[in-house]
């Protein structure tokens, strides 16, 4: 059989473009890292990839989301330290008017310190961080708390009239902000999400301030610390001062203030779990990254040497082509 020209050169060029197509794929791999560039490629691997990929972004999303929640719990706990130096404040100052030295002047001087005070702590309670207030629960809008007519409000309900154990005061206590961190998020017969697949990271200003009252000796005394502290600034002023009644007041202000500490405590451990799950999902980044070299990635030398062993047979091929297909009378012709 005659092989003519034009057969060598249809030949030749096939053979040069496959050359070529295997130079390309390889350097796409060297520069990518990547063993192919399409899922067609191999669907099997593909598959495995995507599920990486997919747990991957999980992960991500979760360790956002553990980040921010431990910044929120930083900001909480800065408050709650505020607060907490506010009542031993009070406390110092209460123990000096309580003094049987101190005269009137003099204690209407400490219940005047007392009600700075109490300022201070209004203005804590209504932290604002990044325009959300950080103790009003799920209301971070607007002030979570209020004087209305010389009483302390939350979210709109008076804290002497909130008894714990009633609808109101569950409602509130509940109110707190949550988020999805990888603990199986699934939601309620009613749509509502299940609080015990997502993670409460905000302290309800309720739970600090306490609520409700109790009868001490026939004194109807505020279980919250705003209002409890205004009695005692109160009495100090009143003409008729009894050291017992503010004994009294000042002991039911040392148990409900313990609420701060209690608050403080419970951040600190929030933000342990916090850690723990980082470090456990750092720990899984870790190990997809390594799958995924595994099935996405090549081995670098080995294919840095295929490329160069593919670019040589390329260059060689060129050269051939340049001896196999000879000039003919065409090439001349105008």
């Amino acid at each position: 059989m005659r092989i003519t020209t034009r057969m060598i050169t249809t030949r030749y060029t096939k053979s040069l473009n496959n050359l070529a197509y295997e130079l390309d794929r390889l350097n796409n791999q060297v520069a990518t890292g990547r063993k192919h560039m399409n899922s067609s490629e191999n669907t099997a691997e593909a598959v495995k990839a995507f599920q990486i990929r997919r747990n991957m972004s999980k992960v991500e999303g979760y360790l956002s989301n553990i980040e921010y929640a431990k910044d929120f719990l930083t900001n909480s706990e800065t408050g709650l330290t505020h607060l907490q130096e506010i009542v031993q404040e009070a406390k110092s100052k209460i123990v000096a008017g309580m003094n049987d030295t101190q005269s009137k002047t003099e204690r209407e001087v400490i219940a005047t310190e007392l009600r700075d005070l109490l300022m201070q702590f209004l203005q804590t309670l209504n932290t604002n961080i990044s325009g959300r207030y950080i103790f009003g629960g799920t209301n971070t809008e607007t002030p979570p708390f209020e004087i209305v007519d010389g009483k302390l409000h939350y979210n709109g309900y008076e804290l002497d009239s909130l008894e714990a154990g009633t609808e109101d005061y569950n409602k509130l206590l509940n109110d707190s902000l949550t988020i999805d961190i990888g603990l199986g998020l699934y939601f309620n017969p009613d749509s509502t999400v299940n609080k015990g697949s997502v993670f409460g990271y905000s302290i309800t200003g309720i739970d600090i301030t306490g609520s409700g009252t109790t009868d001490i000796d026939g004194i109807c005394v505020s279980n919250n610390i705003y209002d409890l502290l205004r009695q005692i600034a109160e009495e100090f002023e009143s003409d008729d001062y009894s050291h017992d009644k503010v004994d009294a007041l000042f002991g039911h202000f040392e148990k409900v203030s313990g609420n701060v500490l209690k608050k403080m405590t419970e951040v600190g451990s929030k933000t342990s779990y916090l850690k723990f799950m980082k470090e456990r999902y750092d720990d899984q980044t870790f190990n997809l990254k390594e799958r995924q070299v595994s099935v996405e990635g090549i081995d670098t030398a080995y294919s840095i040497i295929l490329y160069e062993s593919q670019k040589v047979a390329y260059n060689a091929a060129l050269q051939m082509g340049a001896r196999l297909i000879q000039p003919s009378i065409f090439n001349f012709m105008s």
